[in-house]
């Protein structure tokens, strides 16, 4: 199983790239997220991609498939994604054009709105994927930077504090989501659980 890649870029494809490394040319599919951050890149260019990598049935075959990241943060978040009903990794990729971060902001907000502006998702789709996801993707998968440097140890209500940041929240906003659940959280011992109160919090009545 492929795992990562690093070597030149051959050329770019309608739905990814192809690189090469060790004189053999890898056809790697590209979210629009990740192909975007990419749009600097020629070829000939030395590139880096965390690898998802997948088998797909048809009919007296089966055939790799290999989509690209750029760090493993995006891959896990991929990875989830990819656990609701009806999106295959195919699916899943073609769909994933905006930020990462922007589709997690919408989960963790319970956004559906938001989520319809992704490629094939309706709004029934749109609420399946917060059902399904806003426990494991905004309160997990999240809580880490959306890129791959390491971070230091921090307390969990300030490390809860810089993730919205990622996010794209303002500062008075975090304070004012963090003080709302400031007496349950002090007992929380990861910035997940923080996290996981604010969004329960936020959550819309019914």
């Amino acid at each position: 199983m492929i795992n990562s890649l690093r070597g030149k870029l051959l050329k770019r494809t309608r739905d990814g790239v192809v690189v090469e490394t060790a004189g053999v040319g890898y056809e790697v599919m590209l979210p629009g997220a990740v192909a975007s951050q990419l749009d600097g890149a020629r070829p000939g260019d030395d590139v880096a991609l965390v690898i998802s990598y997948h088998l797909i049935a048809a009919p007296n075959r089966i055939t790799p498939l290999l989509v690209g990241f750029t760090n493993d943060v995006e891959k896990e978040f991929f990875e989830q994604f990819i656990t609701v009903a009806g999106f295959g990794p195919k699916v899943a990729a073609r769909a994933l054009t905006l930020p990462f971060a922007t589709v997690a902001r919408a989960i963790l907000e319970g956004d559906a709105a938001a989520l319809t502006r992704l490629p094939g998702v309706g709004r029934k789709r749109a609420d399946d994927i917060i059902h399904q996801l806003k426990d494991k993707v905004a309160a997990a998968a999240f809580c880490r930077e959306v890129t791959a440097a390491p971070r230091p140890q921090l307390p969990a209500m300030q490390e809860a504090a810089e993730v919205l940041g990622q996010l794209g929240y303002g500062r008075a906003e975090v304070d004012e989501m963090l003080t709302a659940v400031a007496a349950e959280a002090r007992t929380c011992a990861t910035a997940e659980e923080v996290l996981a109160r604010v969004y329960a919090a936020r959550r819309p009545k019914r």
